[in-house]
C-alpha cells in the first residue's frame, strides 16, 4: 500500500456544519464523520503523492495507516491513473447483461382504474397521464381476465428466478372504484399460488370509499393501506377537493374511521405541499397524527411543479417538521430524504436507485395491457399480450433502466449526490420533457441542500 501513488478523488464531497465534518463520495456514498486533521491529510493528496513519502514525511503510525487504508478502500483517496467513472460502468455491465433475465423484477402494480373520484390540484397521475393517449382510452377500469393474466405472467417471472415473495399493489387512480376486480384477483392469488409464493398485498386509495365491509376484507387478506391527507380540514381542503371541487377531509376521515372499527387502522399517511397548503400545514397535523397511533408521515412537495417558494424556506419547515416529528416518535421521511438514505448503498456493494422504476424493479400494468415501469408514467414499455418482448436485448424496459443509471443522466455528471439521487424522480424529469414549467433545477438545488442538512444531522 505504501508505494501507491495517490490523489484526492474529485468526487470527494465535504460539508462542514457546527464544527462537523461530513465527507462523502459522490458516486459511491460511504458518508463519514471525519476530523479537521483528516481533512487536512486528504488535502495533501490535492496533487498526486507517494503514500510512503507522506507517511514518512508526517510520521503517521501503524494506527493511522489502517486508517488511511479505510480512505482508500471508500474512494476518498485513489491510485492516481485511476478513472472512478469506468469502475461504474463495469458495475453495471453486469446488471445490463441480468436485465433480459427479468431477475430485477421484484412488483406488480396493478393499474386497476384509470378513473379517480377526487381531483386533486397537484395529482401528478392525471397531470403527466393528460398528456399522452392514456387519457382517451375507453375502459379506464380493468377486468378480472387482464387482472388474472397479469399476474400469471408475473408470478412466471418470479417463479424462473426461483423468488418467492409476490409483492402486488393496487393503484390508479382510485382502485377502489373497482373494487370487486380487486377481491376476486386477491382469491385467485391466495388460491391458485400459495404454495408457491408468498403474497404481499397492497393499496394506494383515497380512502373515501372504504365501507365498514371493505375495511373487513382489507384486514382479511391482509391488505397494506397507503392513503393521503393533505393536512388538517383547512389544508387538505385547499388541494384535495372532489370532481365537483368540494372538500374530501371528512370523507377521507370517515373512510379512515371504518378502518379503526375493524381494528385495521393505518399506522402510516401521506402529505403533498404545493403552493394552496404549504402556509396552512404546521405542527398541528403532527399532533393530530400522534393522537391517532401514527408511526410514519411521508411529507412530499408537489413533484410536477415544484412550489414557488423559495427552496430554503421548504428545507427549514420540513427540518422542523422532521424534528417535532421525532419528539412524538413519529418518523418523517419524503422523496427529499433518498438520496441521503442512499448514501449507506453504495453501488458497490448493492443496487442503488431513486425508486423502484429506476432500478428496474416494477411492472405497472393498466386496464389496457399496457405496461409501464410506474403507475404515473406514460412512457409505454410493453404490453401483456407481447410479454416475453419486455426482456429482449434492448427492449423498451432494457433501455429505460441502463438510461437511469449512473452516468447516464447527462445534466447529473458532477452533482455532488450524483450516485445517492441518480436523476431523482424519473417522472418528474417525464414530465419535465413536455412541460417546460416544471422547475427541475429548483428540485436539483432542493434535493442537494436538503441531503447536505440531513447528513449532518445523522
Amino acid at each position: 500500500m505504501s508505494d501507491l501513488v495517490l490523489k484526492k478523488s474529485k468526487f470527494l464531497q465535504v460539508q462542514i456544519a457546527d464544527e462537523k465534518i461530513v465527507i462523502w463520495h459522490s458516486l459511491f456514498g460511504y458518508p463519514k464523520i471525519i476530523s479537521k486533521e483528516t481533512l487536512e491529510f486528504l488535502n495533501i493528496f490535492s496533487r498526486p503523492k507517494k503514500l510512503s513519502l507522506v507517511i514518512k514525511k508526517y510520521q503517521i503510525g501503524k494506527e493511522d495507516q489502517v486508517y488511511i487504508k479505510d480512505l482508500i478502500n471508500c474512494y476518498f483517496l485513489v491510485p492516481d491513473k485511476i478513472n472512478e467513472r469506468s469502475i461504474v460502468k463495469s458495475r453495471y455491465q453486469e446488471k445490463e447483461k441480468s436485465l433480459a433475465s427479468g431477475c430485477f423484477i421484484k412488483y406488480l402494480e396493478l393499474i386497476i382504474s384509470e378513473s379517480c373520484n377526487f381531483r386533486c390540484r397537484y395529482c401528478i397521475h392525471f397531470n403527466n397521464i393528460e398528456n399522452s393517449d392514456r387519457i382517451s382510452n375507453p375502459n379506464k377500469i380493468m377486468n378480472f381476465v387482464t387482472a388474472k393474466k397479469t399476474v400469471d405472467l408475473y408470478l412466471s417471472i418470479l417463479k424462473k428466478n426461483n423468488s418467492h415473495l409476490a409483492k402486488i399493489n393496487f393503484g390508479g387512480g382510485e382502485p377502489l372504484l373497482a373494487w370487486p376486480v380487486i377481491e376476486k384477483t386477491i382469491r385467485y392469488c391466495l388460491k391458485n399460488y400459495t404454495d408457491c409464493f408468498e403474497f404481499n398485498f397492497s393499496i394506494n386509495t383515497n380512502a373515501s370509499l372504504i365501507d365498514k365491509n371493505i375495511a373487513k376484507k382489507l384486514k382479511k387478506y391482509r391488505v397494506s393501506v397507503a392513503s393521503s391527507l393533505d393536512g388538517l380540514k383547512k389544508a387538505n381542503d385547499s388541494v384535495r377537493i372532489s370532481k365537483s371541487e368540494k372538500g374530501t377531509f371528512d370523507i377521507i376521515l370517515n373512510g379512515l374511521n371504518y378502518l379503526k372499527i375493524a381494528k385495521y387502522p393505518v399506522d402510516g399517511i401521506s402529505v403533498t405541499l404545493n403552493n394552496y397548503n404549504f402556509y396552512l400545514f404546521d405542527k398541528n397535523f403532527i399532533d393530530w397524527a400522534k393522537l391517532n397511533k401514527m408511526k410514519e408521515l411521508r411529507i412530499d412537495i408537489d413533484v410536477i411543479g415544484m412550489i414557488d417558494i423559495p427552496n430554503k424556506e421548504i428545507i427549514d419547515k420540513l427540518i422542523s417538521l422532521k424534528e417535532y416529528a421525532k419528539l412524538n416518535d413519529i418518523n418523517v421521511s419524503g422523496f427529499w430524504s433518498r438520496p441521503a438514505e442512499n448514501m449507506n448503498d453504495s453501488i458497490l456493494d448493492t443496487d442503488v436507485a431513486f425508486c423502484g422504476a429506476t432500478r428496474g424493479n416494477n411492472l405497472c400494468v393498466n386496464s389496457q395491457g399496457e405496461i409501464y415501469p410506474c403507475g404515473y408514467s406514460n412512457y409505454k414499455i410493453g404490453n401483456i399480450e407481447k410479454f416475453n418482448n419486455l426482456f429482449k436485448k434492448n427492449s423498451k424496459y432494457c433501455n429505460f433502466v441502463k438510461n437511469k443509471m449512473i452516468g447516464e443522466v447527462k445534466s447529473c455528471k458532477g452533482c455532488s449526490i450524483e450516485g445517492q439521487c441518480i436523476g431523482g424522480c424519473a417522472i418528474t424529469r417525464e414530465f419535465a420533457d413536455i412541460n417546460k414549467t416544471a422547475k427541475i433545477e429548483k428540485m436539483c438545488e432542493f434535493y442537494q441542500s436538503m441531503t447536505r442538512i440531513l447528513l449532518v444531522e445523522n
